[in-house]
């Protein structure tokens, strides 16, 4: 498994289209649903952008294990590819904390259902 996939640059290789596979936490929405049944609600049937993904990764995604993230990075001429490398390395971090933080606000109250009395 990989946690980052480059599928695309521009002509100058200054703007990189990027996949993240970022791990779903354990734990439940604020209505006792488990995150990665959510995950894996919302990704039925969907297959990855990645087109040489591993099976045991579409596994995972299908599990609900892990959310794909879809990332433009964006360099300059001089970035060589270990800097664009070491920069994503960082991105990966920082993009996975601000993901899963709008995910959970975004889902905290999926799956409640209640009947009006």
């Amino acid at each position: 498994m990989s946690d980052y996939h480059i599928l695309t640059a521009d002509r100058a290789g200054n703007s990189l289209s990027v996949v993240m596979h970022l791990p779903v936490p354990a734990g439940n929405n604020d209505v006792g649903v488990a995150w990665q049944t959510i995950q894996a609600a919302l990704w039925a049937g969907a297959v990855s952008a990645v087109p040489t993904i591993a099976p045991a990764e579409q596994a995972q995604l299908d599990a609900g294990a892990l959310y794909e993230h879809h990332y433009t990075l964006h360099s300059h001429p001089g970035e060589n590819a270990t800097a664009k490398r070491d920069r994503l390395d960082v991105l990966y971090g920082t993009e996975q904390a601000r993901v899963l933080v709008e995910l959970a606000n975004r889902l905290a109250f999926w799956g409640y259902e209640r009947d009006v009395p």
